[in-house]
């Protein structure tokens, strides 16, 4: 009787206490005030479904409609605009689903206030410590190009990817460790020739060629 009386009882109080993450950095660089009133009742949404481990959510869009208060039109054209914002990304499956991955964007300005680098890395739960940290140690060593060129740097399931205004990409995977990797990159911008220097010019080389992933 006991057990029959507490099954009831857990039947009667359910709530889900999990969260997320929202940066305040996509309000304090301006995006969010650019957002419709549909992106902006459609990203918590999606974000609210973002799987802990994959970072992928792939609700239907009858389910947008229901939990965002939107309109299928509405639904649509929000999910293009956050496309179109660089905040999502929309993949659609061999069976018509589709999957979102949504974007952390950020925006770093030097000591003087000017532009000094971007970094986008996708919303994966289960790292946003690791990412955060990454981007942490970016700042804290100031890399910068000799040029003078903003940096572009994508924290992508915890691999950088460090581009120049030419397009010329450098793919790092962040199981190395981070301080020679960070080391290596100093050193390849000073020209020197160190071990690190040469374990990143060994990543670059290998990511430039025509099969590699």
């Amino acid at each position: 009787m006991a057990k029959v009386k507490e099954a009831a009882q857990s039947e009667l109080f359910k709530t889900d206490t999990t969260w997320f993450h929202m940066f305040k950095e996509i309000i304090r660089n301006g995006t969010w005030a650019r957002l419709s009133g549909s992106s902006k009742s459609l990203y918590p949404v999606i974000k609210a479904y973002i799987n802990f481990e994959s970072g992928a959510a792939f609700p239907s869009i009858d389910t947008l409609e229901q939990y965002s208060g939107l309109s299928r039109a509405s639904v649509i054209k929000a999910l293009k605009e956050l496309e179109a914002e660089g905040l999502l990304i929309k993949e659609v499956t061999a069976g018509r689903h589709s999957n979102y991955t949504l974007i952390e964007k950020f925006d770093i300005k030097d000591g003087e206030g000017r532009p000094a680098a971007s970094v986008s890395f996708d919303y994966l739960p289960s790292y946003v410590g690791d990412a955060v940290t990454e981007l942490k140690n970016f700042v804290a060593q100031g890399l910068a190009l000799p040029d003078g060129k903003t940096n572009f740097i994508k924290i992508d399931n915890l691999t950088i990817n460090i581009a120049n205004g030419g397009g010329n990409a450098i793919n790092i995977n962040a199981g190395m460790d981070t301080s020679k990797m960070i080391k290596g990159i100093k050193d390849m911008l000073a020209k020197k020739d160190t071990p690190e220097a040469q374990l990143v010019n060994d990543l670059v080389t290998n990511s430039s060629k025509p099969d590699a992933v």
